[in-house]
């Protein structure tokens, strides 16, 4: 399993198991597979098996949304020798943890020869690189995140001014993957959901945050903000071309649908007399 992922990576040779090695795999994880809410479109929810969702990511390309894509880099990171410690987290206002809001976040923690980092391949606009698990500010260009310490133990992490979510938190506490199995069902399959009310998919680079929303594609940052509707077509191939995701036809046009809904919906609402013209909700998790 691990060396199918290397190579999905296009990584030669194993990482060495220090900041360096973690630094490599990290960023090439992020760059090569997107996060995707598109197990609550196509209905598919399946449980957070670390093998079936590493046979999903080579089959297809599909990261899937936080609790799917960050097992699949645990495992990844664990085969390499990398020490991994799973959080509980609230992608939120950074008042909602302390307010109790319910577990919407799988946070990484990860060992590497003596040093502790943040790693995060399930926040659909963070950070190439780990965070130092340290108060302290990181950058990327004109990109920033701020990790702190909260008063009652736990951490935030502050997202740069481009993101749509204001940041997460996360406790100190180190949990096993079944705990966001409750989590998992509730986002996955609840009408309430938003992976479930609007289809998106993301990528982080270097200068942008790029973004698919419904038949929306947008790219956002500091040096450009411009979006995009698709038709059919462009749909398709923004998928495999900007996402990496190769799906059958059958389930692009099941995702296409549900795209083309959703973007008619919204359209509707945003002209319907007395309407400010909201946006589209974020996703319920990074």
């Amino acid at each position: 399993m691990i060396d199918a992922l290397l190579r999905h990576l296009e990584l030669d040779e194993r990482p060495a198991a220090d900041a360096a090695g973690l630094a490599v795999v990290h960023r090439r994880f992020l760059e090569r597979v997107s996060y995707d809410g598109l197990t609550a479109q196509l209905g598919e929810h399946t449980p957070l098996e670390a093998d079936r969702l590493v046979e999903r990511l080579l089959a297809t390309g599909r990261g899937g949304y936080c609790f799917e894509i960050n097992t699949v880099l645990a495992a990844l990171l664990e085969g390499l020798g990398f020490e991994v410690e799973r959080r509980e987290g609230v992608v939120d206002a950074r008042e909602a943890f302390a307010g109790g809001a319910p577990t919407n976040h799988q946070a990484l923690v990860v060992r590497a020869a003596g040093e502790a980092f943040i790693c995060d391949a399930g926040w659909g606009e963070g950070f190439l690189e780990p965070l130092a698990l340290a108060p302290g500010t990181s950058s990327r260009g004109s990109l920033e995140w701020v990790v702190e310490r909260t008063q009652d133990g736990g951490w935030w992490v502050q997202q740069h001014m481009w993101g749509s979510t204001p940041g997460f938190r996360f406790g100190d506490e180190v949990v096993a993957t079944s705990v966001y199995e409750p989590h998992h069902v509730r986002l996955a399959t609840t009408p309430d959901s938003s992976f479930v009310q609007t289809l998106v998919v993301q990528k982080p680079l270097d200068d942008r945050i790029v973004t698919l929303r419904a038949r929306t594609l947008s790219e956002k940052g500091p040096d450009v903000d411009v979006k995009r509707v698709l038709d059919e077509e462009a749909f398709a191939q923004a998928l495999t071309e900007t996402f990496n995701i190769n799906l059958d036809a059958a389930r692009v046009a099941r995702l296409w649908n549900n795209a083309r809904a959703q973007h008619d919906a919204f359209t509707r609402s945003a002209s319907s007399p007395g309407s400010a013209g909201p946006s589209p909700a974020p996703p319920a998790s990074a």
